[in-house]
């Protein structure tokens, strides 16, 4: 849904299919959008999507990251989940081999054992230790991320390998508008948009209706409310920690 698609379809909910007179302008609209849309993308987990980059070691000599061990990244990464630093493909356990790997070194150990009775426990602490093993192809470097200026600071050592990062995206806006937890946010915003423009002055409409802009506002309130509820729920973490 392209976002003139959108500010119209909210325009049509808002004035029951131009059954009233009343609704805030495009351009309030598109505000609202535009403001509302940046927390949507830090707090709605379904408004992010997971990628990945890979940076090329030759940006390390490059002036402006020795003087501030920071790399600007593109405006569509809301977050930062991982950041390696990949030492290379064919080295494992310190043996520089290109028949040895740890990939081909995991996968002979899968699919040539068996897998029966008390093997499974077995096979459980040893998979704990391939785990670990990853940390001679994936080194993982301390970091801060600021979701404001999307600036990457590297904190720590200096790197000397290429950099690979697991980040939050933005989904597209097409993909965005189509979203029914975004339509609601963005239609009750303009809800409290258009009491708040009512609220300034007194008038009636044809036939001595009056327009009743509070009950407009504590509609838009309620719905803010529940999808608030909504969002954090969905936002719950899959990890805990376990303090002794």
């Amino acid at each position: 849904m392209t976002k003139s698609a959108f500010i119209d379809l909210i325009q049509n909910d808002l004035t029951a299919s131009c059954s009233l007179p009343f609704s805030p302008k495009r351009e309030e609209i598109e505000r609202i959008i535009d403001v509302e849309s940046k927390w949507l993308f830090r707090e709605y987990r379904d408004a992010v999507r997971g990628n990945f980059y890979v940076l090329n070691k030759k940006w390390y000599q490059t002036k402006a990251y020795k003087d501030t061990r920071t790399f600007q990244l593109p405006e569509c990464v809301m977050g930062i989940k991982f950041v390696y630093e990949m030492s290379g493909g064919s080295r494992i356990f310190g043996i520089h081999d290109p028949d040895l790997s740890f990939d081909r070194l995991l996968a002979s150990d899968l699919w040539l054992s068996p897998m029966s009775s008390d093997q499974i426990t077995y096979r459980t602490i040893q998979w704990s230790f391939w785990d670990m093993s990853r940390q001679f192809n994936l080194v993982e470097i301390q970091h801060s991320f600021n979701i404001n200026t999307h600036r990457l600071v590297i904190l720590g050592r200096d790197l000397v390998e290429s950099l690979y990062m697991q980040t939050l995206d933005m989904i597209p806006y097409e993909e965005f508008y189509d979203d029914i937890t975004v339509y609601q946010w963005i239609l009750a915003k303009c809800k409290l948009s258009l009491a708040k423009i009512l609220g300034y002055f007194n008038y009636q409409l044809l036939g001595n209706v009056t327009i009743n802009y509070e009950q407009i506002r504590t509609e838009a309130k309620d719905e803010i409310t529940t999808l608030k509820e909504s969002i954090a729920s969905a936002n719950a973490p899959d990890w805990f920690y376990m303090i002794h």
